[in-house]
């Protein structure tokens, strides 16, 4: 999901109902049932006992979010009796973050990809306590308007009571209510994954990865999230703006998008929404690098962990040894190195370009989204709103005809300082300078970037897809046909850490579960110990 604003208008109703923040839970975010302090790594009592041969050499092949969790609880599972190497064709250490990203603009740093964590979103939030970052909180600065295309169907006020009124008397009381009664029961059921992880289960597809936290989860993915939130008593019109807004906002979709996702986009309806200071990349770059930098002097050569950049990966292949990575590195030249697992975390989009030697890795399309960084005045006049001096942030809604752009929103830098009328647009395709100028006034300098964001969540995707490419060959990406988001590929890199090291110690019999079955630890027990790196 995509974050609309640096800072969200948000209504706040009794349980700490934040309705923006369930409607523009920003890209890559999840909620999960609390627990009351951020999750560790659960370190097992006795490393040795589990590791009855020397430890692996494994490959890490991609630099984000799923290949930080992975580097993160191989590390925690094996201890230093693990060679690990993270392979990435970034150029520089403070370049890796995958799909999370920075833009720079107008002299500052905005986030360009996945911009909003929550208090609830445990790894993440462990991973940057681990790390010292400080949390930014997000408030409730800007104004909302919905647009359909025709008319601006919503435009609240500045004034926080105001805001809660218009609402209401739009959509009503009783939308709100059965919004925050949805969410909080998925939310209490996803939040079993931290126990089950916790207790080493692993699972070798998304169907049973999502049936360990509810077996209504898999059933969700079979329908859109119009037809589910029609059938759990929305009205058309709550559905076709405020929920259609945050669709097209958070993944460039609409309302046919299967519920699962649709309901993932909707699943912040809490406070507690928060970025790093310089950055949510940052996660992911002081993660891998620590991992490099964290070995002893007198550390093993086995024990050592590797952060390759200006690597290409061309070939994957199996043979006597276990695998095989080709790769050239930023001469060119050809490099060939031998591993006993290999873990891929690089999404099988259509610039999927790695030979997989006699593995078929399913191709998925995924989305393109485009973020227009402009430094101009909205038109308000075009957009029909109301404020010529308020901050906005505009949803689209179901349109009424065809549209150049999702949502536009007022930034603040990845410092939280306010812009001086910096506004990002997304879009499906590129702007060009006459859509910009029907969208602001005065526009001094654009910038935009593209990517593919996550994947197309279009009618009869199929989620029933495996984490396992072949023996001792794992993938997290799948995990993003179920939903794409920060805290789900650091669920998958840890699934894949788990699944490694089950295989390795000849767990997987015990611990690697495709079902989904067992009963999980209760959330109050799930091991929270202190683990620095």
């Amino acid at each position: 999901m995509l974050c609309l604003s640096a800072r969200h208008w948000a209504l706040r109703l009794p349980h700490q109902l934040t309705l923006t923040s369930c409607l523009l839970l920003p890209s890559l975010a999840l909620l999960s049932s609390g627990t009351s302090a951020s999750v560790q790594a659960a370190q097992s009592e006795d490393k040795s006992r589990d590791l009855k041969r020397p430890g692996p050499r494994i490959a890490i092949i991609g630099s984000g979010v799923a290949a930080a969790s992975a580097a993160y609880f191989l590390r925690d599972k094996f201890g230093s009796n693990c060679r690990m190497d993270i392979v990435t064709d970034e150029s520089s250490a403070t370049l890796v973050g995958g799909r999370l990203g920075v833009a720079n603009f107008d002299g500052r740093k905005f986030e360009s990809g996945g911009s909003i964590i929550h208090d609830k979103n445990l790894y993440m939030r462990h991973f940057a306590d681990v790390l010292g970052l400080s949390r930014l909180y997000h408030g409730e600065e800007t104004r909302l308007a919905v647009f359909n295309g025709r008319d601006t169907v919503l435009d609240t006020s500045d004034w926080y009571l105001v805001k809660m009124v218009q609402l209401l008397h739009r959509y009503g009381l009783a939308a709100f209510v059965q919004l925050r009664k949805f969410v909080s029961g998925m939310m209490e059921d996803f939040g079993r994954v931290y126990a089950r992880q916790n207790a080493g289960q692993a699972y070798t597809n998304v169907l049973g990865l999502l049936s360990a936290m509810s077996d209504s989860f898999p059933a969700m993915a079979t329908e859109t999230i119009e037809k589910l939130l029609e059938s759990s008593g929305f009205s058309s019109e709550f559905i076709n703006e405020l929920v259609a807004g945050a669709m097209r906002n958070n993944y460039g979709q609409n309302v046919s998008i299967h519920g699962f996702v649709g309901a993932v986009s909707l699943a912040g309806a809490e406070g507690g929404l928060w970025s790093v200071r310089g950055g949510n990349r940052l996660i992911v770059a002081n993660l891998l690098s620590r991992l490099a930098q964290s070995q002893q002097a007198d550390e093993a050569e086995s024990g050592k962990v590797r952060l390759l950049l200006n690597s290409r990966v061309t070939q994957i292949a199996k043979d006597r040894e276990g695998w095989t990575v080709t790769s050239t590195d930023a001469s060119r030249s050809t490099v060939v190195e031998q591993y006993d697992q290999v873990i891929l975390t690089v999404p099988p989009s259509q610039h999927f370009n790695i030979e997989i030697k006699d593995v078929k890795v399913p191709r998925v399309d995924y989305q393109t989204t485009v973020a227009t960084f402009v430094k101009g005045r909205l038109n308000h006049d075009w957009l029909g709103l109301r404020s010529r001096q308020s901050e906005y942030s505009v949803l689209t809604g179901t349109p009424a005809s065809p549209l150049d752009f999702n949502s536009i929103g007022y930034q603040h830098d990845v410092d939280k300082n306010p812009s001086d009328n910096v506004y990002k647009v997304f879009s499906q395709r590129v702007l060009t300078a006459e859509q910009v100028n029907q969208l602001f006034t005065n526009v001094e300098s654009t910038h935009s970037v593209s990517w593919l964001a996550y994947p197309l969540y279009r009618r009869g995707l199929s989620i029933n897809a495996s984490f396992v490419l072949a023996d001792g060959l794992y993938h997290t990406s799948p995990i993003e046909l179920a939903a794409s988001a920060m805290e789900m590929s650091a669920i998958a890199g840890r699934n894949a850490a788990l699944l490694a090291f089950n295989d390795w110690t000849g767990k997987a019999a015990e611990l690697t579960d495709p079902s989904g079955g067992g009963q999980p630890k209760p959330a109050d027990q799930v091991l929270v110990q202190r683990d620095e790196l």
